[in-house]
């Protein structure tokens, strides 16, 4: 945590800057990282392998699709047993033409989710469905150069799973930071 707040404080300072633009029509960045999520009904915190391809459909606009591949519960005796989980969606970005780029997306999905149901005794069932969902990004990226940058991202993500033996909220607050890189599939005007 203290490295990150160190980071935020060395990048704060370049919004005042005017730079030449980091992002543009055209451009083409993805990412993979780590994602930890939280989720608090269920008192459960999940370990993720994320990544993300976003197209630029001009400066502030962005046309965005995640994806989660569950790798753990990191609780306990967690009733959770996979959540792998798709987004796709549009991202509205702030500060276009400097390194410090926050941004806000909202991006509905579907996962693959299988939960654990116990029955009386010893036994246990579970329980696999697709389900829907709703998220909503905050974050921002760091553009180092026109070749790559840093992404953080909060995402919250509303979401139910339905079977018919129970129908658990499966809401989850989560957290990714990693690198990424950018290319242009577009010439650049200039």
């Amino acid at each position: 945590m203290f490295y990150f707040i160190i980071f935020l404080l060395f990048t704060i300072p370049c919004v005042s800057q005017s730079d030449s633009s980091f992002t543009y029509k055209g451009m083409l960045r993805g990412t993979a990282n780590f994602a930890l999520g939280d989720m608090p009904q269920l008192n459960i915190t999940n370990a993720y392998l994320t990544g993300n391809l976003e197209y630029y459909a001009n400066k502030k606009i962005s046309i965005r699709g995640d994806n989660y591949l569950f790798l753990n519960s990191l609780t306990k005796n967690s009733i959770l047993q996979d959540n792998d989980a798709i987004y796709f969606g549009a991202f509205y970005h702030f500060l276009p033409n400097h390194h410090f780029d926050p941004l806000l997306g909202f991006q509905p999905g579907i996962s693959h989710t299988q939960i654990s149901i116990p029955f009386s005794g010893l036994n246990e069932a579970a329980e696999t469905t697709i389900c829907p969902l709703t998220s909503f990004v905050a974050g921002f990226n760091y553009f180092a150069d026109q070749w790559f940058h840093f992404q953080l991202n909060i995402r919250y993500t509303i979401g139910e799973h339905l079977t018919t033996a129970d129908e658990t909220n499966i809401s989850e607050i989560s957290f990714n930071f990693g690198l990424g890189f950018n290319i242009n599939v577009l010439k650049k005007k200039k």
